[in-house]
């Protein structure tokens, strides 16, 4: 057989050069492009344009074949638009969700799957309640922007002039420091209100948040482990009477008159001593008064608790289940709720961080130290719907007060109207 000639060999060399490089090339090529995805997601929030231009532009960055269209929704209207638009087959790709909203609108999700965030990596991720909240059951529907917590906002001149200097850490602290904070006139009327709480929500900001805090801080189980009824009592009925407590003038921690004001607004006027509410709350009593001299402290909790419970409020992202661009969707999301972009977000809100990593780095910072510490030990409880809860809260409130029922009976008609809602869900379904 004749060997192949000198000029023969370089043209096979220089055609086996041609084909390595093609497949070096094509290899490479799809290790770098493997992750580059394209389409177009619709996003809608309750942030700030403004907020989220960094954040949008920055995935964009990282995804030019992306293109995000964020809309900023009203939030009091923000769930009602959003079932109607994905009724209507004009909703987003991807949306916020509420940390209680998974119960009733888990339907309407589009999951993780396991392969691309194990359950065991978020747990190391965010804290428990983040897992009660969006993967109560291994699968994880939404990732959380923030968490904010509960904490006790205090008027520092207010503490000074009664000459406590440390604020209270215990219900039964603040308790013993009620006839100092508060002022009461010959009639017995308030006329400088020690703490917000104990009246209904037409008074009290948050007073359901509160009522379920107690509840938890009491033991209460809130919900059968199957999901089918209610379990309030005993502990429920205990809290219930401590928190209407307050707003017994005939009681030794009278503190507060469901005729008072609006917590914020009195707050804010100097009018009383202490109230309870969230960082994203600070803002809008800053606006009202920019002088006030306001002291976060740790949520108060039981004297034999062992230990903290704390109630959270906070927002997430999820992906719609009719969404046809679910891979780009949460690959936006796994990119907004990064590390990186978490801290960007905080600058710009003031909101308190999630991630376990960041928690760490902020319990120091002055004003959002103590949210970020109480973000460990935040809970929560699988709600049917969570208005309709807070609604049948706001009524054992007010009959509790309004001296219409004892605190038994009242929670007693809560639990039978949660329960109907769940029973009349399990039959739609």
């Amino acid at each position: 057989m004749k060997g192949f000639s000198r000029t023969q060999i370089i043209l096979i060399a220089a055609v086996l050069f041609v084909i390595v490089g093609v497949i070096f090339v094509f290899v490479l090529g799809g290790k770098q492009t493997k992750n580059q995805l394209t389409g177009a997601i619709t996003v809608w929030g309750l942030d700030s344009p403004s907020t989220m231009e960094q954040l949008t532009q920055g995935y964009q960055q990282a995804q030019p074949g992306v293109t995000v269209t964020y809309k900023q929704l009203n939030q009091l209207t923000y769930e009602q638009d959003l079932i109607n638009a994905l009724a209507a087959g004009r909703g987003p790709d991807v949306f916020m969700i509420h940390n209680s909203w998974l119960p009733k609108h888990y339907d309407k999700l589009w999951p993780l799957t396991e392969s691309q965030l194990p359950i065991t990596q978020f747990r190391g991720l965010y804290p428990t309640v983040v897992e009660q909240n969006f993967a109560p059951d291994g699968v994880v529907y939404a990732l959380p922007m923030y968490l904010d917590t509960l904490v006790m906002l205090y008027n520092k001149d207010s503490f000074d002039a009664a000459e406590i200097a440390i604020p209270p850490k215990t219900w039964l602290e603040l308790q013993n420091l009620i006839p100092k904070l508060r002022a009461i006139d010959k009639n017995g009327r308030l006329t400088k209100a020690a703490a917000a709480i104990g009246g209904s929500p037409k008074s009290v900001s948050r007073a359901t948040d509160l009522l379920n805090l107690l509840m938890l801080q009491s033991g209460s189980r809130m919900v059968s482990r199957d999901f089918t009824e209610t379990q309030f009592f005993p502990e429920g009925v205990q809290a219930l009477d401590f928190y209407t407590q307050f707003t017994n003038a005939a009681k030794d921690y009278y503190a507060w008159d469901e005729n008072f004001g609006y917590s914020l607004d009195s707050f804010a006027n100097g009018s009383t001593a202490v109230i309870f509410a969230y960082s994203s709350q600070l803002p809008a009593i800053k606006d009202k008064n920019q002088f006030i001299k306001i002291g976060i402290a740790p949520m108060l909790q039981s004297s034999e608790a062992k230990q903290s419970v704390n109630w959270a409020d906070y927002w997430g992202y999820s992906v719609s289940i009719k969404s046809r661009a679910a891979t780009a969707g949460w690959d936006f999301i796994s990119y907004v709720t990064n590390s990186a972009s978490q801290k960007i977000y905080i600058a710009a809100t003031g909101r308190p961080p999630v991630l376990r990593s960041l928690i760490a780095q902020y319990q120091n910072e002055p004003q959002l130290g103590v949210f970020a510490k109480q973000a460990l030990t935040a809970r929560s409880w699988p709600q049917i719907d969570n208005i309709a809860v807070a609604n049948s809260f706001a009524k054992a409130i007010e009959a509790v007060i309004g001296g219409r029922a004892t605190s038994d009976r009242a929670l007693q008609q809560a639990g039978e109207e949660i329960n109907d809602l769940m029973l009349r869900r399990r039959n739609r379904n």
